[in-house]
Order: structure tokens, then C-alpha cells, then sequence
């Protein structure tokens, strides 16, 4: 059965990529065909007259898919702002409907579509139009990325209750684990916590990845992610 999941931050630079990679490396080790979308990328380099998504194509690379780029992420900005401010300020217009069009194309080909949003559940994508908007538009199961840190307990509790105050399914938190701070004692029990006060039928702390390879990838996924998560998927 086709699906796709949206990966969601509880913020900006939490790990959102590096999840969204290790899931997609377990469907595939698992027996999945799976592509990435982001449907909009902000930060992007530009080469001469063209921009180029890095977490669009790194998320290409890691799928191992000839699906052109431009059907991972229709939108590039070089602006590194929110997808609203930077299409305002570069004067393109994000199109929803292109975005959904590209997103149903990549379901008919795969068993999964992985799509990353930018930022968090209230990053605005057009005035009046938030990434919560296009989650509920393409009716999809959600995975919330949290950073091991100060704050994270409140900025996880937040985007819990906006997922429930929309009647969206979280299948999924990943506390994503940096370098240890000696002075964040909070690092030591923000997973414990997070477990006592959630309902949610994976909670699993990600470890730091030390490269970005496939193999690398591929280790860390298998041993993290678990079964359970591909029956919540629906798969």
C-alpha cells in the first residue's frame, strides 16, 4: 500500500535531514521503494542561473533515485528565510497545487514518499498558508524531530498540541542527540521526560551520525529504528 509520512521539526537545524535519511535508508533496507520530497528549500546555492536544493539532492543521493530534482523540490530559494519572506522577496509564488501534483506523482512510483518540511509546523509557506496546511492538504501521518537540549521538552510539548488540536496522527518523536554539553544537564533526562509525558508509539533517541554515507546510515537506522515504526506507517 502506497503512503507517505511529513518530517517536522520542533524548530530550525534539529536534524529534520538526517532523520528523514535514516528513514529512508530503513525502508529501503527493509524492502521499501521510497523517494524524498522537500517541497520547498530556502538556503539554496546558486549556479549561474540555477539553484540547487543541497537537502533535496543529498535526500536524492541516499534514496538512489533518478527522479528529477525538480519533482523532489519544485521550490528553491536562495534566500535562507522562511519559504513566505523569501518567495516575496525573490518574486516567485509557491503553488500549492504544483507541489501536491509533484507529491502524487512520487506516490504512484513508490511504496513511500518521505517529505521533509522546512523548519517547524507553523513555518509560513504563503500568508495564510503554514506547513501545517500542507500536511493536512496531503493528508499525511506526521514525525516529529526534537533536538537534545535546553527548551526541548517545551518546543516538543508545543508541536504535540498543535498536532492534536488538527486531529494528525504523530507516529513518531526522534530526539535527535548531539555533542554533549557538560553545562545542559538537561540532556541527561529530557528522554526520560519526554516519555513520561507523551503518548506516542515510538520515542526513540537518535544518536549523533558520524558520517553521512549510506553504510554509515545504513548502521545507525537498523539499529534504531524500529519495527514498529513500519506498522505505524501503515506498510
Amino acid at each position: 500500500m502506497k503512503k507517505g509520512i511529513f518530517v517536522t521539526g520542533t524548530d530550525t537545524g534539529v536534524g529534520k535531514t538526517v532523520v528523514s535519511a535514516l528513514l529512508i535508508r530503513a525502508f529501503m533496507i527493509n524492502g521499501y521503494t521510497v523517494c524524498p520530497m522537500k517541497p520547498v528549500e530556502t538556503g539554496c546555492r546558486r549556479d549561474g542561473d540555477v539553484l540547487l536544493p543541497s537537502d533535496g539532492e543529498f535526500l536524492k543521493e541516499i534514496a538512489e533515485t533518478e527522479e528529477p530534482i525538480k519533482n523532489i523540490t519544485p521550490f528553491c530559494f536562495e534566500t535562507p528565510v522562511a519559504p513566505m519572506v523569501a518567495s516575496g522577496l525573490e518574486g516567485t509564488e509557491v503553488d500549492i497545487g504544483l507541489i501536491k501534483e509533484r507529491y502524487l506523482h512520487l506516490l504512484s512510483k513508490h511504496d513511500m514518499v518521505v517529505v521533509e518540511g522546512a523548519g517547524g509546523l507553523m513555518v509560513p509557506i504563503k500568508e495564510d498558508y503554514y506547513m501545517l496546511d500542507l500536511v493536512l492538504e496531503l493528508g499525511l501521518k506526521v514525525v516529529v524531530v526534537a533536538l537534545n537540549r535546553l527548551g526541548v521538552l517545551n518546543h516538543t510539548l508545543l508541536t504535540m498540541e498543535v498536532l492534536d488540536k488538527y486531529g494528525l496522527e504523530c507516529i513518531a518523536v526522534f530526539l535527535n542527540d548531539p555533542e554533549r554539553d557538560p553545562l545542559d544537564k538537561s540532556q541527561d533526562t529530557n528522554l526520560q521526560v519526554l516519555r513520561q509525558l507523551l503518548d506516542v508509539s515510538l520515542l526513540e533517541s537518535i544518536p549523533k551520525v558520524g558520517s553521512l554515507s549510506k553504510e554509515e546510515l545504513d548502521r545507525v537506522s537498523a539499529r534504531n529504528i524500529k519495527p514498529e515504526f513500519f506498522s505505524s506507517c501503515g506498510l
